[in-house]
């Protein structure tokens, strides 16, 4: 899969310096290319296929006409699509970030490096590729206080939602008040836990910050366990992994959480002082 560095550029195409072909999951996808001998042919598929009847229609006729189409009349039509595949593709994404809750602005590119906290440019790039996500892995991120946890998170979330998958980022003490609330619901349990096991990635920061009672400790286990398989799950935590199981009063559990988080999970350990003390406004 592609990485984000190497991600369409969308103004790019739709102002047709090369036609576009977004990551559409699960569709129909119909390339165009300058070289093919059939450009309106092809064209007029990819009005179907992106339900732009009017103008397929159009085209139809004049493709049945006796009268052929002029270059010129099929590049400027190109663009055309193009520009409306780049604003949909783009109204698709905002809309997955919208609904996976994290922050817009926390991308990828905005990680910074020269902070020194032992942060592994060449292992964060292959993340943003997002090909642990389509294998079913996990991340685990852990590190000190201050030191971009919840940025990493959000950004390796945000580059997933860019590859069109469908994510949640959440605090895992706000997860389990929603779990919770959801409990009160005839059958709103159940229905929240078909819905957590059906994301692409699910994103749980601030692991470890409260203990976990025995029923939190079992929400947890059976929304990991429905994941478990398939499904990739991101962690962020102040805690080393060695003192995990600590985080429960039921220990059986944390290690049975653990077990399926773990071993299927790659693991960046950020450290160093706190970022917010470097770019607090209040620094000289």
């Amino acid at each position: 899969m592609p990485s984000v560095k190497n991600a369409p550029d969308i103004m790019g195409e739709a102002l047709g310096r090369f036609p576009i072909n977004p990551q559409l999951r699960g569709g129909k996808v119909v390339k165009m290319s300058p070289e093919s001998p059939d450009r309106a042919r092809l064209l007029f598929e990819k009005m179907k296929t992106m339900r732009l009847t009017g103008m397929a229609s159009a085209l139809e006729e004049q493709m049945n006409s006796s009268h052929e189409i002029p270059d010129q009349t099929v590049l400027q039509l190109e663009r055309m699509v193009s520009r409306e595949e780049a604003i949909r593709a783009q109204r698709r994404l905002a809309t997955r970030i919208k609904k996976a809750g994290i922050n817009p602005k926390a991308t990828i590119e905005g990680i910074d490096y020269n902070h020194p906290r032992s942060l592994d440019r060449g292992q964060v790039s292959r993340l943003a590729s997002c090909e642990w996500v389509h294998k079913g892995n996990n991340v685990i991120i852990t590190g000190s206080v201050g030191a971009g946890k919840s940025y990493l998170a959000c950004a390796l979330s945000h580059a997933a939602c860019t590859h069109g998958y469908k994510v949640l980022y959440r605090r895992l003490p706000d997860l389990l008040r929603e779990i919770d609330e959801a409990r009160l619901r005839k059958g709103g349990r159940e229905k929240f836990l078909e819905g957590l096991a059906k994301l692409d990635l699910l994103s749980l920061d601030d692991w470890g910050l409260e203990m976990l009672d025995p029923q939190q400790g079992m929400d947890l286990l059976e929304v990991v366990e429905m994941r478990y398989r398939t499904k990739s799950t991101l962690v962020a935590s102040c805690l080393p992994l060695e003192n995990w199981d600590g985080v429960m009063e039921n220990r059986t559990l944390a290690a049975a959480v653990m077990d399926r988080l773990v071993h299927k999970a790659h693991h960046l350990n950020v450290r160093g002082d706190s970022l917010r003390k470097e770019y607090s406004p209040l620094k000289d």
